[in-house]
């Protein structure tokens, strides 16, 4: 088994652009933190579609929701109540959010709230289930690096209201992760940058000869 070669961005390099782009972001605001994402560039496409899930150390989510028409009475604080018809228009939180939804809605790809689900990332959960928050905590702490087409693709690590060593630890952890599991290593990467949706890209890292 081959095992994982080191790492070619330095933590001292991934502070620095994080460190930017969270200043750039405290003198951009908007009414809910924007996300900030790595993307990852390879030299070349993956010949065959290419998905893989990482687990990040911090939730790159500000919030979690909870969509339910009986929302459960010991809702812990950490977890933001919604009625169902929320569902067919998210409030901004929510939607750079990660939202919740019960399985008793019986919510279907293309059905109500489909435009708004769009805007965040949406996961069943079983209500009945007594582990089902710690269950939706780990489901805000993976994310997937997922390649269907060309050679870019943006992950998300975090948001505007992390502390700065919080984002480090995400973006290290992500940057590790990507370049280990994508289809020949490091020699397949070109570049790796962090941003927000409005900003400039921040570069962490480029391979010999990219331009």
């Amino acid at each position: 088994m081959e095992s994982a070669p080191a790492s070619r961005v330095r933590r001292e390099d991934v502070a620095r652009a994080v460190a930017a782009l969270l200043r750039w972001l405290q003198h951009h605001p908007t009414p809910a933190p924007e996300p900030i994402y790595l993307l990852v560039t390879l030299k070349r496409a993956p010949a065959r579609r290419f998905e893989h899930t990482h687990r990040l150390p911090r939730s790159p989510f500000p919030s979690i929701s909870l969509v339910s028409d009986r929302l459960p009475a010991d809702l812990p604080d950490d977890i933001d109540p919604l009625p169902s018809p929320a569902l067919g228009s998210l409030p901004p939180a929510a939607r750079r959010g990660l939202v919740l939804v019960d399985r008793r809605l019986r919510v279907r790809p293309g059905g109500k709230g489909k435009a708004a689900a769009k805007a965040a990332r949406v996961v069943p959960v079983d209500l009945a289930d007594q582990a089902w928050a710690e269950s939706a905590r780990e489901a805000a702490r993976r994310v997937e690096l997922r390649v269907e087409g060309g050679t870019c693709r943006a992950v998300r690590v975090g948001h505007a209201a992390m502390a700065r060593e919080e984002a480090v630890e995400n973006v290290v952890a992500a940057v590790e992760a990507a370049a280990a599991c994508v289809p020949r290593k490091w020699r397949n990467v070109r570049a790796l940058h962090v941003k927000a949706p409005a900003s400039v890209a921040l570069p962490l890292y480029s391979a010999v000869g990219a331009g």
